[in-house]
């Protein structure tokens, strides 16, 4: 399915055509331009944007940002291969954040593969890799293929016990990772990016990518005789956005994505999106040109049919994506300090204003741990006397460096309260305060 400009205007989303320059060709009357948390379609010469519908947190968004600077910035302390790990991490967390990657990103497919080989070997030890087919053609998004490469071979030894793979690449170019065949395969459903649809966060992954890049991702089956596997392709590059316009109640066109997810062989998929089909149809026609949402699905009528689109995910679920990911890779993932700790301490952060109880902690390890946090980041440790109630130790020395102010304990807990440097931070704001000014570090009421 390919996009007139003309009938950007119908999507039933937030949404505006950019050609190369970034200048806006055409967008929906609710598009009021790019902002954190937008999802970026390739759309042939132009890419399809599309923004938050207004669920975003902005305050939730510039931590999310500061998270992934950070871990950008960390890659400079580093070398060899835990640098290379890290910073194919961290560009992988941006494109799942909705910070779609530098168009100027470009790599040679051989470079591709000797990252997807570092980082495989460093998360699956076990797998013997061998590449093949690595030539000096330029490929865009360099390492967000390589973590999706590794979300297949991570796959493929855990789920398929392999512990040889094969890196190869075909004509496409098309990104193999394969082992010997032995048998038949069990029915393997694909990735789906919505995190609604999906059940696993690597699948998902890799479908982001395929998304961002207009690729197609294939589950694993038979790719040279002897071998089996899944694979990335970029040849045939189409527009990935789950979307189909309907005369009535019948498909009248539809992307090849929409048609996948109602071929899924997870049942729940097909089952979730005509479950919302109805739904969505009856209320766009109540309410012509205007966008509704029903369940999972976004519509708008025109006269010319009924738009209808399954719209990424923003806002919060993008933070949670971001922090599932972190969690998924964590292998990929070490860096010297204060990087450590500050990474920890917006972790844990981010964590809380999705909703994530704060963690209490033994006496010895934050009387051990506290110290060792507060010089990392070149702060004075407190000392608020025995604690009841003891907090994490990083996220505390992370939080007094960043807002000042002072420990408070109290028989219900600990509190911080931040100094007065910290009105309008969206730290502070994430931390959240009472009427007393306090902010409860610890598990209670």
């Amino acid at each position: 399915m390919r996009l007139d400009p003309a009938e950007i205007a119908c999507l039933p989303l937030p949404a505006a055509l950019l050609d190369r320059r970034g200048t806006v060709v055409s967008a929906t009357p609710e598009w009021q331009g790019a902002m954190p948390g937008s999802i970026c379609y390739h759309a042939g010469e132009a890419r399809l944007l599309v923004a938050p519908d207004g669920r975003a947190w902005p305050a939730q968004e510039a931590v999310m940002r500061r998270l992934l600077d950070e871990m950008r910035a960390s890659v400079a302390a580093m070398s060899g291969d835990q640098a290379l790990c890290a910073a194919v991490l961290g560009s992988g967390l941006e494109l799942v954040a909705g910070w779609p990657p530098d168009d100027g990103a470009h790599d040679t497919i051989a470079g591709v593969l000797d990252r997807a080989r570092t980082v495989i070997r460093a998360r699956v030890p076990e797998a013997d890799v061998e590449a093949a087919g690595g030539t000096a053609q330029p490929v865009p998004a360099p390492d967000q293929i390589a973590l999706a490469l590794l979300q297949f071979a991570a796959n493929a030894f855990s789920h398929e016990g392999s512990t040889r793979l094969r890196l190869r690449v075909g004509i496409g170019p098309t990104f193999f990772v394969e082992w010997p065949a032995s048998g038949p395969l069990g029915a393997v459903a694909g990735g789906q990016s919505h995190p609604g649809l999906r059940r696993r966060w690597g699948l998902g992954y890799v479908r982001m990518v395929a998304d961002y890049l207009g690729a197609t991702a294939l589950p694993p089956g038979p790719t040279a005789p002897g071998w089996t596997g899944p694979c990335l392709s970029l040849g045939s590059r189409r527009l990935t956005l789950p979307l189909a316009v309907f005369a009535r109640d019948q498909v009248v066109r539809a992307s090849q994505t929409w048609e996948q997810s109602l071929r899924s062989l997870d049942p729940t998929v097909p089952d979730t999106i005509l479950a919302d089909v109805g739904q969505v149809l009856e209320a766009a026609g109540r309410e012509p040109g205007a966008i509704v949402r029903c369940g999972l699905l976004s519509a708008r009528w025109t006269q010319a049919g009924t738009w209808v689109a399954l719209p990424p995910e923003t806002g919060p679920e993008r933070a949670r994506d971001v922090l599932r990911g972190l969690d998924h890779e964590r292998v990929l993932w070490s860096a010297p300090e204060p990087h450590a700790t500050r990474v920890h301490g917006l972790i844990s952060l981010l964590a809380r204003s999705l909703g994530d109880r704060p963690t209490a902690y033994a006496p010895e390890a934050f009387a051990r741990e506290l110290p060792r946090a507060c010089a990392a980041l070149g702060v004075a440790p407190p000392e608020p006397g025995p604690l009841l109630a003891c907090p994490d130790p990083r996220a505390t020395a992370f939080l007094l460096a960043e807002l000042g102010g002072q420990l408070i304990a109290r028989p219900d807990g600990t509190f911080l309260a931040p100094g007065p440097g910290a009105n309008g931070s969206p730290l502070a704001e994430l931390l959240g305060v009472d009427e007393r000014g306090w902010a409860r570090l610890t598990p209670g009421g």
